[in-house]
């Protein structure tokens, strides 16, 4: 709100000499329960006004009794049902003895004891004020501020710029030009009244205030607010508290009515752009509240807008009659008086940051055993300092903000343009529609044509990339580089329902982060592994909820969680339905089998049949994102090695885990924390089992093969270790108090408890993210033959010797892209692409190169180093021609045709994909929290 000019904060009371004479005219609806205090508060007065008339508006309670008993009966009017606040006035002013000003007054707003006079004291400065108005205290709270003078938003929400629940410390007493003050107690000369039409009948209810002060502004006339005349406010009508209200849905009319004022009001260049931005916000809002499950909020959304869109020739007729009262420029009106047009993306700012904060910031609140945990007086040096810089205060945020700068510095090989690839993880497709097609595509363009079902995961990468407006690559690069950070914040926010200790839950945040990162996912390029282990602490979570409250929303959210951990990782699925059955059982019994069981189908419905390809081959459940052999070394660790949580490969701080594996050992000693220690390690040992099970093993599932990485289960028992120790370090600093050589002994397992992370933390920043993780471009075939494949040819690529074996693969495009290794035809799709490649070696022929040109492929490529025996026999074949080709490796081109292959194709497969959507979207609506509404 742009503040006018400031006139002096005590101005003098001229007005005395000679008193103007001012009408109060009070609204009555349905009041009886504040009017007596209303009236009480009117009599009490030190400046009365000349005259009371009050209009009950058919009340069917005990207000006109009320009336009857504190009014003269001429005083009282009577309206029939259904009138508006601006008729009711209407109706008071007619026939009463014409005064100076008319105070306007609710039913259910009780003015000060000086209300009326310090209004006039601001009212009377000039003769161009033709409006005051009061500052609104809450009632009954007395204290909090409701505005001091308000304004409207271009989206339509009244802006007052004062903080939710604001208390009234004097910090906005101020006088001061603004747009438009309440009803509830708004001053008004009786000829500006007049001259202004009143208030519109279209706005019986909501908006009239702020209508008629830009009316007046547009006129000439100033509005202003008087701080130091208090006025108490219910808020009955806008808060459905007023039995018999005017407006049975209060949102739907606040949405027409701010509509309404909005256009009525615009100027003429911006109307059509208003109209556009209020339709298109009002969807959006309507798409939010339909996912916070508050279907009711946004039909009066969607409704309240169509109210005054339908009526195009009603709004036309007001425009034009502000437009013949205006004397004033829109434009000044707007710069003086309306907010920033940025004001609805700062409150949106503001909603986001409320979100980071619950996941960076403390706990409020705790549920379970540990909410009955009493600090003593000796662990206040646990609790959060109150004193200090803000960093010092919030010690989680500062450990965040280190952890991102170190992930920023250990990402400096792999910042750059191109696209993130290495490892196992592909580079991604040019853009997220090419996700989108791909997943409800019922044939793929990948090697000769496949009909192969689409993996699960591309779908949230899709999401992420749409939001990241359509970039494939930054959505990747956020999730495989940042992966750390976002396990360090669910595992934070699953130590607030573990930990009673705020340095547990901080050590233990910080610790599961820096298991990650050094697990060697992030290097080896496994995005399967990074998006599976920050999601396991929120299916701990939400399992831990499901036991504590069996209800069939939770389970679909663990099954959310579970669907999203499982896509990337198919092992996840198998390394949470043991524990979560196991708990059932013990805890729940039968009536929590409901929702476990969805928990465990969701992921079975979500993803379909590429879940039961891993149920039929039991070796793909080892196959994450990304390319099945990622050609990083052996991932075979010795037992010593799997046992510090370490899977093999680069990019593992080998000795860094053996702090917390001593840790957990010890855990086992405190007797108070002994069940939950117990829980962490028998969950530590069920995963340690199952990598020890896939340790060294290899696994096809007949599509690709490669060896088995088992850095899931491997970090997790490292993780486990370090919640066992979490929960016998929770609380322990304080019982030590009177015990000195064990307070050394604990500060010494302190000690160790850091320097295991702070040695991480060092590896992580020196070692860096790259190698074999890179940033680059897809280099599989030369870029000319990948350029000819946009008119749908393949180029063969072939690899290998003739002595040691020649392997085949066909490319289109440039490449295989993140998503395509999972579709690739089985080898029975291939094996008379097999036959043809190995007569093409051996007897070359015009038929075998018309039947390798049916699968649409019209080059051959040959990596370097080229062997030579492979050149001689494709150089003797006939109907190929050689072409340019890098050093070191050689290209031929067809010169002759085959008849077109039709790859396999799904009918089926589009309409499954889109149902999967459909489902997807139902169970995260019924999932999400519900909205809270709020209640004053």
């Amino acid at each position: 709100m742009i503040e006018g000019v400031d006139e002096g904060l005590v101005p003098s009371r001229n007005w005395l000499a000679a008193p103007p004479s001012v009408t109060a005219v009070i609204v009555c609806r349905n009041g009886a329960g504040w009017l007596p205090l209303v009236l009480d508060a009117l009599a009490s007065l030190a400046h009365l006004p000349q005259a009371v008339v009050a209009v009950d508006v058919s009340s069917t309670d005990q207000t006109r009794e009320i009336l009857a008993r504190y009014l003269h009966s001429a005083s009282i009017r009577t309206a029939p049902p259904g009138t508006g606040f601006g008729d009711a006035v209407r109706v008071a002013l007619e026939g009463s003895a014409p005064t100076d000003w008319v105070w306007l007054l609710h039913d259910d707003s009780a003015p000060g004891p000086d209300a009326l006079a310090h209004l006039l004291d601001q009212a009377t400065q000039s003769e161009d004020i033709g409006i005051a108005g009061p500052k609104l205290r809450e009632w009954p709270s007395l204290k909090r501020l409701l505005e001091v003078g308000v304004t409207i938003s271009g989206t339509g929400a009244r802006e007052t710029g004062l903080e939710r629940g604001e208390p009234d410390q004097g910090q906005h007493d101020r006088p001061r030009d603004v747009l438009a003050v309440s009803t509830a107690g708004m001053l008004v000369r009786r000829r500006v009244l007049e001259d202004l039409g009143g208030f519109d009948p279209r706005l019986p209810l909501f908006f009239d205030d702020i209508d008629l002060g830009w009316r007046a502004a547009r006129r000439g006339y100033r509005v202003r607010v008087a701080p130091s005349s208090v006025f108490f406010h219910v808020e009955a009508a806008a808060t459905g508290l007023r039995p018999g209200s005017l407006a049975p849905r209060p949102r739907r009319e606040m949405r027409r009515a701010a509509t309404y004022t909005l256009l009525a009001n615009a100027s003429r260049p911006g109307f059509f752009w208003q109209s556009v931005r209020l339709f298109l916000g009002t969807l959006l809002r309507a798409l939010v509240l339909l996912l916070a499950k508050a279907p009711r909020e946004a039909a009066d959304e969607i409704f309240g807008v169509l109210a005054v869109y339908r009526r195009p020739f009603a709004m036309l007729a007001a425009r034009r009659r502000r437009a013949a009262a205006a004397r004033v420029d829109a434009r000044s009106v707007r710069e003086r008086l309306l907010p920033s047009p940025l004001i609805p993306y700062r409150h949106g700012l503001d909603a986001l940051g409320e979100l980071v904060n619950t996941l960076v910031g403390p706990a409020p609140e705790m549920t379970g055993r540990r909410a009955a945990v009493e600090l003593r007086p000796e662990d206040d040096d646990e609790e959060l300092p109150t004193t200090g810089s803000y960093l010092s205060r919030h010690p989680w945020l500062t450990t965040m903000l280190v952890l991102t700068l170190v992930a920023f510095v250990a990402s400096r090989s792999v910042i750059g343009s191109g696209f993130l690839m290495g490892g196992a993880l592909l580079p991604a497709p040019d853009g997220a529609g090419a996700w989108w097609s791909f997943f409800t595509a019922g044939s793929h363009d990948v090697s000769i044509g496949s009909d192969v079902p689409a993996p699960g995961y591309v779908v949230p990468l899709a999401l992420l990339a749409t939001l990241l407006g359509g970039n494939a690559d930054l959505a990747v690069s956020i999730v495989v580089l940042a992966g750390a950070l976002l396990a360090a914040l669910t595992a934070h926010r699953l130590g607030r329902r573990l930990f009673a200790s705020p340095g547990v839950r901080l050590w233990w945040g910080a610790t599961y982060g820096l298991l990650v990162a050094t697990s060697g996912a992030l290097v080896q390029g496994r995005i399967g592994t990074v998006v599976a282990l920050a999601a396991a602490p929120a299916i701990v979570n939400s399992a831990y909820l499901l036991m504590t409250r069996p209800r069939v929303t939770d389970g679909l959210r663990l099954g959310l969680w579970l669907t999203l951990a499982t896509a990337f990782a198919p092992v996840t699925y198998l390394l949470a339905a043991g524990p979560l059955l196991v708990a059932g059982a013990i805890l729940l019994r039968r009536r929590g089998w409901p929702s476990i069981a969805t928990a465990l189908l969701l992921p079975w419905l979500l993803l379909g049949s590429w879940m039961w390809r891993r149920a039929l081959d039991p070796g793909a459940w080892w196959w994450e994102a990304g390319r099945a052999n990622a050609d990083v070394g052996d991932l075979d660790p010795p037992t010593w090695q799997l046992a510090l949580g370490h899977a093999g490969g680069p990019g593992i701080a080998t000795y860094a885990t053996a702090g917390l594996l001593l840790l957990g050992v010890l855990a086992l000693l405190r007797r108070e924390t002994r069940s939950a220690v117990l829980v962490a390690w028998a969950t530590g040992l069920w995963v340690l089992g199952w990598a020890s099970f896939g340790a060294g093993a290899t696994f096809t599932d007949g599509i690709s093969g490669g060896p088995v990485w088992v850095g899931v289960p491997a970090t997790l028992w490292i993780a486990a270790l370090a919640a066992a120790a979490g929960s016998a370090a929770d609380g322990l600093h304080g019982r030590l108090a009177d015990r000195p050589v064990r307070r050394r002994a604990f500060a010494v397992l302190v000690v160790l408890a850091l320097v295991g992370p702070a040695v991480a933390l060092t590896w992580w920043a020196v070692r860096g993210d790259g190698d074999p993780l890179e940033r680059g471009t897809p280099d599989e075939i030369p870029a000319y033959l990948a350029a000819r494949a946009e008119d749908g040819r393949s180029t063969l690529v072939l690899t290998g010797t003739r002595e040691e074996g020649v392997t085949q693969r066909v490319v289109s495009g440039d490449g295989t892209r993140l998503g395509d290794e999972a579709v690739m035809p089985s080898p029975e799709d291939l094996r008379s692409l097999d036959v043809d490649v190995r007569l093409l070696l051996s007897n070359p022929s015009t038929g075998v190169l018309e039947r390798l040109g049916s699968y649409g492929i019209q080059s051959i490529y040959l990596p370097a180093p080229a062997d030579p025996d492979l050149v001689d026999a494709l150089e003797a074949a006939p109907g190929l021609e050689p072409s340019g080709s890098p050093e070191g490796s050689r290209v031929w081109t067809f010169t002759v045709a085959g008849e077109p292959h039709e790859p396999p194709s799904s009918a089926v497969r589009p309409w499954v994909a889109r149902g999967q959507l459909a489902l997807l979207l139902v169970a995260v609506v019924v999932a999400a929290p519900g909205r809270a509404r709020e209640v004053r």
